[in-house]
């Protein structure tokens, strides 16, 4: 007996070692997480311990770095020379953002799986398949060539291996310990794959196969009124009537011949149970603008900013100062990439917004009767392989998928991995991304800038995500430039699935940059985006895109509305007003249409009417009213595919506001299949009945029904934060959602005495959980504040 109980305490010992030291699926092990002297114990940061008191290793620097961490843990890095101001900056990154940045590299590069397992693979496989790598490895080619942008990534990547050099596993991120996995040595590659990574979520997205089956169901005239090249009333980014830069080129005309695909269409389209793929993410977008010192109090002119983006911890943005001869900028970094991406310096101020015209597009490829060629211009082509071994957790060998390449670009969706469609096609894929470029360079330059000119000169060097860049200087000057690399498209070219087997559906000649859309102090005394219409119909190229238009309507209106006052002069205390301001301009126009045929249909706050206010109930009710409008209406037409694309809320709109009309009742009737009276009262019915379930449930209010949550890159709830009490919906200016909303806000005052700043963003400096500034911003931007930015000017040696 004593020998089988010895056997079973044995075994039972064993057993227990085995669970301790051993990954058990997604549970790490045990006895090293929670080891007293190097498990996660050693992650709880003492408060009076926040990483001020962090040093360079001297030994690294050619000269004498001063680092002055301020009260928010924002540092502020003095150098004598670039190669100690990017290798600090890296280090410092590294220092609060390590796990953060090698997640995103490994996100970009499709090597989750390494780290999460078999959950994770379809999402790598995507990744592979459209070219991320083979987009960075382009651009780091460019990037290596240029002196100036191959000696800051090169500085900075040593940096950051300079602080992973000095870990050691208690001092790990608690993240590295909880998923069992060790910190890579940085690489030059990784920083660039940040930057594709933001591409990708800000031009990953493509129409193109949705369109193709759009044709099937509609007619020409039906397609172009529910998905119109351009929004009846756009207010466009560069204001209209503004004469455009000459074409040096004619506009590429339609090729005769058969130009596209030919999809089959189905019984119905649903989702195929694969990784999420290039779908759109409701509410990525951006507000920017900028008002003149002629319409300042100041003098000079005032710049906002606030990018939304997925919300999620740590925080996408880290702010730093930059300082060392030649430079001096303050603003946002994204940690991985060598610079202030959004900010200002003692001169000159710009921010961003996503441009959202079509760079990526699909085209059907043709395979011959030897698997290993495919059919271009009458003949048999070689494809280009790029073998990709792909490690999963848990498995003994790598997954391998072999991605195939031809003149128009990696094919993205085959047989072995289909489209969200299932087509059953091959379509490759082209885009803009995949091209080289420098970036990098163009942020250099843009830190340095001291006026409009070297403004215009750095940002020559952008070219993919495209984005709207608003300016502002000290001298009271303004401009928006709609800058990035764009092609001399024909008519409707890529609009929907082309051809791949013939050379007429090839990419042309790329627009020459000092022709894309700007202006340059306007007479409205203003500039302002948000991801509308670029241009007017005079701009010589035509292009097509994913815009929107609520948020720009109202944030023009305002300004028109502010600077049509001779009186008026603007103050930082209206633009945070105007940032964070929650009126609904669709609720404006939907609210009294329905009450036309609903009487009962009130807007009980009176005090604060069309607001999406957090605590508004009658939020709620237009939420979930809008919601039921666009269901009844479009069910008729699209219930049988589910997933293609919706016409714009403000296609939808307008056809309602239209319907008043006979010829538009016509339309309306030929379009839904239903009279608007009929939308109106199931909709109406549809949203009694559910608003009532959920005031019963929860009380009602519009933030618990949005549940705004800014989430930790882990999925780890105990690391994040949901129910935010945040008004706003993605239409307004405060474009507030569940996971997405304003990733930073900032407004600079350009004072002729003094630049002025104030910023914030959800989150806190540090990466750590356990660190105080973790989340120490985070009550500020949920409640719509500002912190002011501490800028130190340059001293005058």
């Amino acid at each position: 007996m004593r020998i089988i109980v010895a056997t079973l305490a044995l075994l039972m010992s064993a057993a227990w070692i085995f669970f301790m030291g051993n990954r058990i699926g997604n549970t790490p092990p045990l006895g090293k997480f929670f080891g007293p002297v190097k498990g996660f114990w050693k992650n709880a940061i003492p408060v009076t311990e926040d990483g001020r008191e962090l040093r360079i290793p001297q030994a690294s620097l050619l000269q004498a770095v001063d680092i002055r961490f301020d009260d928010r843990l924002v540092p502020h890095i003095n150098a004598q020379n670039d190669a100690d101001l990017y290798f600090t900056l890296g280090y410092v990154h590294a220092y609060y953002r390590l796990w953060q940045m090698d997640m995103q590299a490994r996100a970009a590069s499709g090597r989750i799986s390494e780290i999460a397992g078999s959950d994770a693979l379809e999402y790598d496989r995507l990744q592979r398949r459209k070219g991320m790598v083979f987009a960075a490895k382009n651009a780091l080619k460019t990037i290596e060539k240029d002196p100036k942008s191959r000696a800051m990534l090169h500085n900075y990547t040593k940096g950051v291996n300079a602080y992973i050099a000095s870990l050691r596993l208690m001092d790990y991120p608690v993240e590295y310990k909880m998923m069992d996995f060790k910190p890579e040595l940085w690489s030059n590659l990784n920083s660039v794959l940040i930057i594709k990574f933001m591409a990708d979520k800000l031009t990953g997205y493509s129409d193109d196969i949705s369109n193709t089956y759009l044709k099937k169901i509609l007619s020409k005239e039906q397609f172009d009124i529910l998905y119109p090249e351009q929004i009846k009333g756009s207010s466009t980014v560069i204001p209209a009537g503004t004469v455009f830069t000459a074409a040096s080129m004619a506009p590429a005309q339609i090729p005769p011949g058969d130009l596209w695909a030919n999809f089959t269409l189905k019984d119905s389209l649903t989702a195929v149970n694969i990784a999420e793929q290039d779908q759109k993410e409701p509410g990525i977008g951006s507000n920017n603008w900028a008002i003149d010192g002629r319409h300042s109090r100041s003098g000079g002119a005032i710049l906002c900013n606030d990018p939304h983006l997925q919300l999620n911890l740590p925080s996408l943005w880290y702010e730093v100062q930059l300082t060392a001869p030649g430079i001096n900028t303050y603003g946002v970094s994204f940690p991985g990439i060598p610079s202030v991406v959004i900010g200002f310096n003692d001169s000159v101020s710009w921010g961003f917004t996503n441009n959202a015209r079509d760079v990526k597009d699909f085209y059907e490829i043709t395979q011959a009767a030897d698997p290993r060629y495919y059919i271009f211009d009458g003949q048999e082509v070689p494809y280009n392989y790029s073998v990709e071994e792909i490690a999963v957790r848990g498995r003994t060998n790598p997954f391998i998928d072999s991605v195939k390449y031809t003149i128009h670009g990696p094919v993205q969706y085959d047989t072995t991995f289909p489209d969200r469609f299932k087509s059953g096609k091959l379509l490759a894929v082209q885009w803009m991304a995949h091209r080289p470029s420098n970036e990098l360079l163009a942020f250099y330059k843009l830190n340095r800038a001291e006026n409009y000119t070297a403004f215009v000169q750095a940002i020559t060097d952008f070219e993919c995500p495209a984005q709207n860049f608003a300016y502002a200087d000290r001298l009271g000057n303004i401009a928006l430039w709609a800058q990035g690399k764009f092609i001399n498209k024909w008519k409707e070219q890529g609009k929907y699935v082309m051809k791949g087997n013939t050379s007429k559906t090839l990419w042309g000649k790329s627009i020459p940059t000092n022709e894309n859309p700007w202006v340059f102090n306007p007479a409205q005394g203003y500039v302002a985006s948000a991801n509308q219409s670029v241009t007017d119909q005079t701009y010589p190229y035509w292009y097509n895109g994913d815009f929107t238009e609520f948020r720009s309507w109202y944030l023009n209106r305002t300004l028109q509305q502010w600077l049509s006052d001779t009186m008026y002069r603007a103050t930082v205390s209206d633009m945070m007003e105007l940032q964070t301001s929650t009126y609904s301009l669709l609720a404006e126009q939907l609210i009294p249409l329905v009450q036309g045929y609903i009487p009962a249909l009130k807007w009980h706050d009176q005090a604060h009417q069309y607001q999406l206010w957090k605590d508004s109930k009658d939020a709620t009710f237009f939420g979930i009213l809008w919601y039921q409008v666009q269901r009844q209406m479009w069910a008729n037409r699209f219930e049988k595919y589910p997933l293609l694309t919706r016409p714009d809320e403000a296609v939808t709109l307008q056809l309602l506001l239209n319907d008043t009309t006979i010829e538009g009742a016509a339309l309306f009737e030929s379009l839904t299949g239903k009279k608007i009276s009929e939308v109106m009262s199931q909709s109406y019915a549809k949203t009694l009945d559910s608003f009532n379930r959920v005031v019963a449930k929860n009380g009602g209010e519009w933030y618990r029904q949005k549940r705004t949550t800014v989430e930790h890159l882990s999925k780890q709830s105990a690391f994040g934060f949901t129910d935010l009490a945040t008004g706003g919906d993605h239409n307004t200016l405060n474009a507030m959602q569940e996971r997405m909303g304003p990733s930073w806000r900032m407004i600079v005052d350009m004072d002729p005495k003094g630049i002025k700043a104030y910023g914030i963003y959800p989150g806190g400096q540090s990466g750590h959980p356990g660190s105080k500034y973790y989340r120490s911003f985070l009550q500020q931007w949920t409640e719509g504040l500002y912190n002011e930015l501490t800028f130190y000017p340059k001293k005058n040696n």
